[in-house]
């Protein structure tokens, strides 16, 4: 396991990452560009990071955004500024903040960098890597998590004139792109279409998280179950009312079970909970910091995956919950819930917390060290090194 540079005289590239989402503002989609960008660094790179907010220790620009976090509410109904901003701003709202990142990257990098990193959603975030690799002439990487025109989480996309054109601007960007990272087979499939000959596609999974944890204590009386992340926000199809569904019928069989919520709930989510018959068993703890989220992990029990029925593979959260090596119970109709609950249903394996709930048998996941160094070697390959 590699945790530092493998030697004080390898040259390392200089890197200008650009993410939408980032610590310190909380998001799920925070953790993946935010714990590359600190490997690299660790690994000798000079990493230049062009976010919303920065966290201390990281070096880079901070480009606030006017909506740095998920609206919790109901979206409100368009007027027809909002239709037009939608419409006409593409592929996403978004653009306008990647335009002025781009600006601020140009004014305060401090230095010519050799690779520009941008890691979506949002997808608009790619025309950042576009322009600066005509601006500065280095190489590009862009990272995909999720779809773009398949299964789109904005309902615009789903409109064909809109699907066509944005697969001729995903076609015309991505073929300038000289690495491309997808998490799965599936998002390849799409993805490996748009990219040009000259770019490199491969398989980025999600991966374990070294990171220092802190403490924290849950009642010892309770079998402590524990879902870190957002629901619908995360993923509009995942609905919440199933996990509650789910752990109503389990305390019934077992009143020793609690549940811990941590993360953003929409106002809709909030008011399902307070509707459950088994509300006085649920903590609901509200936003909390990665490593807080990581902590009541830790003192769990039992961990929570929620998902929609659509995704081929679990979520990003299945990568950090296992190196937890505690139950994970999947609350979802999709395959690979039996990768996790087994023969049981999740309703079978919640009401043997702490007795016979098993866990399920992972295989080892790189870490993010492990994952930058594999980065660095395919863009030293790239670069004729």
């Amino acid at each position: 396991m590699s945790n530092g540079p493998q030697d004080e005289h390898d040259e390392r590239p200089s890197i200008v990452l650009f993410a939408r989402h980032f610590p310190p503002h909380i998001s799920g989609g925070a953790r993946r560009p935010y714990y590359l960008a600190t490997a690299l660094s660790a690994l000798g790179c000079k990493v230049f990071v062009v976010a919303p907010a920065l966290p201390d220790g990281v070096e880079g620009v901070a480009v606030p955004h006017v909506q740095p976090d998920p609206a919790p509410g109901a979206r409100a109904k368009l007027g027809l500024r909002g239709v037009l901003r939608d419409w006409l701003l593409w592929p996403d709202p978004d653009i306008r903040w990647t335009k002025r990142a781009v600006l601020a990257a140009k004014s305060a990098l401090p230095f010519k960098p050799d690779w520009v990193i941008t890691t979506s959603p949002p997808e608009s975030i790619h025309h950042a890597g576009y322009v600066l690799k005509a601006a500065y002439g280095c190489y590009w990487y862009a990272d995909f998590r999720d779809h773009w025109l398949v299964r789109p989480f904005r309902a615009q996309r789903k409109n064909r004139l809109r699907n066509f054109v944005e697969g001729r601007i995903a076609r015309r960007w991505l073929g300038a792109a000289d690495l491309i990272s997808v998490v799965n087979d599936a998002i390849d499939k799409e993805i490996g279409g748009y990219a040009g000959a000259g770019g490199s596609v491969f398989t980025l999974p999600h991966f374990a998280i070294e990171s220092d944890v802190e403490a924290v204590m849950l009642d010892h009386e309770r079998l402590n179950l524990v879902h870190t992340g957002s629901f619908s926000l995360s993923d509009p199809e995942c609905d919440i009312n199933q996990t509650l569904d789910v752990f109503t019928r389990a305390l019934a069989k077992n009143p020793k079970l609690h549940l811990h919520l941590a993360g953003r709930l929409t106002q809709a989510e909030e008011k399902c909970i307070a509707a459950s018959a088994g509300a006085h068993a649920i903590t609901r703890h509200g936003v909390v910091s990665m490593p807080m989220a990581h902590a009541l992990q830790n003192a769990a029990q039992g961990l929570i995956l929620a998902a929609s029925p659509f995704p081929d593979t679990p979520p990003g959260k299945a990568a950090e919950y296992a190196t937890r090596n505690k139950p994970i119970i999947a609350i979802t109709t999709a395959a690979w819930a039996n990768d996790y609950n087994g023969s049981k249903t999740a309703e079978e394996c919640m009401v043997g917390t702490g007795k016979d709930t098993p866990i399920a048998p992972q295989n080892p996941l790189p870490n993010q060290y492990e994952i930058a160094e594999d980065i660095l070697t395919r863009m030293g390959k790239k670069m004729g090194g």
